[in-house]
């Protein structure tokens, strides 16, 4: 399996640094706040108190499981549905391994998280990339072509890593009537559900409540909380796939640290820290784009959700020459910032940018970017 190009620039940053340089990282869906206190007070009673030193469940404290059932989009959730995971790609690989067999097709989005894939191909099926229009957007009718007798499911995200687009209501409709007609799951990647910025988000099951028996939603506490470190996340849906996943935590890592599961808990009744959340990176996401779009050769689309900005750099790249824009990663570490080339997403043209980093780090970022890319379009001229 390809090595994953984000860890692999991180690392390249991290021997850079080692050795003097000055970049800021913009590369990894980190948030910079740090996890509330009173969640790690909860972490910390949770290690004190002797339950937490012995087995539990496999799928999960019914404590965790309940404050997660009550959080779905949807009524009549309850904790049988839901089965706590090690973070939500974990969620995601059990969920992928529930619905296919070898040789099976799984649908998943391009540009997009290139997790999606991998999750696919570990699972021994197939991924099929279905392409976003010019402007990012799906369009239903290309998932629809994109189906085949070995079809078993469509992982959709929204908000979408790397793109930040939300999925317009109306497309949800048609996705769901694609998917009933031809009998696939959908994989709903809810993991930045709590950072959309604007009031057309709407949840698969929210827009599409019928599609109930055939969704499966991976989550976790990791992004609107801060919590990415703790690794804890969950898998909800069908019976039939709370039971393979139930069993497949059984039969490997036994269960998710009991410890984690009480801080996590703490975190789902914690309502404050994502609102907070998402007033902060919503703020930071303006002042990145507003200061790409005031740059020649960038087109910055404002993202609907997430944490990064995804700005086409095509006009940079024909007037350097360039195919793609790990060309350009060279250039902008050389300038102290690095970023993470849209090779990484099927996306050549593009940047994935994280403006959910501090303030400080932000400016300089921003100041680096457009001293770097000024000076190279200048140059090119």
């Amino acid at each position: 399996m390809p090595e994953n190009p984000i860890f692999a620039i991180n690392a390249r940053v991290a021997r850079l640094r080692e050795q003097g340089a000055d970049i800021v990282l913009l590369t990894a869906g980190e948030p910079s706040t740090h996890t509330a206190d009173a969640i790690v007070r909860a972490a910390q009673d949770a290690v004190a108190d002797p339950t937490t030193h012995h087995y539990g469940a496999a799928a999960g404290e019914p404590t965790l499981r309940r404050a997660i059932a009550a959080s779905l989009p949807g009524d009549g959730w309850t904790e049988s549905d839901v089965v706590v995971t090690v973070g939500a790609k974990h969620a995601l690989h059990l969920a992928v391994r529930a619905v296919t067999s070898g040789g099976d097709e799984v649908l998943v989005i391009e540009p997009g998280w290139p997790g999606h894939a991998a999750a696919v191909r570990a699972a021994g099926a197939e991924p099929v990339a279905v392409r976003t229009r010019d402007n990012l957007s799906l369009d239903p009718a290309d998932v629809a072509a994109a189906i085949t007798s070995r079809t078993r499911a469509v992982i959709l995200a929204s908000p979408a890593n790397p793109t930040g687009t939300v999925l317009p209501q109306q497309a949800i409709g048609d996705l769901a009537a694609i998917a009933s007609r031809a009998n696939l799951w959908v994989i709903s990647d809810d993991v930045y559900s709590a950072l959309a910025y604007s009031g057309g988000y709407a949840h698969v099951l929210d827009a599409v409540p019928q599609l109930r028996d055939r969704t499966i939603m991976v989550d976790s506490v990791s992004k609107e909380h801060a919590m990415t470190g703790w690794r804890i996340g969950w898998l909800a849906g069908p019976a039939a796939v709370v039971d393979s996943a139930r069993e497949h935590l059984a039969a490997t890592i036994t269960h998710v640290p009991l410890a984690m599961q009480r801080a996590a808990t703490a975190a789902l009744h914690d309502h404050d820290g994502p609102s907070e959340a998402r007033q902060l990176y919503r703020s930071r996401r303006d002042r990145l784009v507003a200061a790409l779009d005031r740059l020649p050769g960038i087109d910055c689309p404002v993202p609907d959700g997430g944490m990064f900005a995804f700005p086409s750099v095509a006009g940079l790249l024909a007037a350097n020459g360039w195919s793609g824009s790990t060309a350009l990663l060279e250039h902008l570490i050389d300038a102290g910032v690095a970023v993470v080339p849209g090779e990484a997403f099927a996306a050549p043209d593009r940047l994935r940018i994280c403006f959910a980093v501090d303030d400080a780090t932000l400016d300089t970022a921003i100041e680096r970017l457009t001293a770097s890319l000024t000076e190279l379009q200048r140059v090119s001229a």
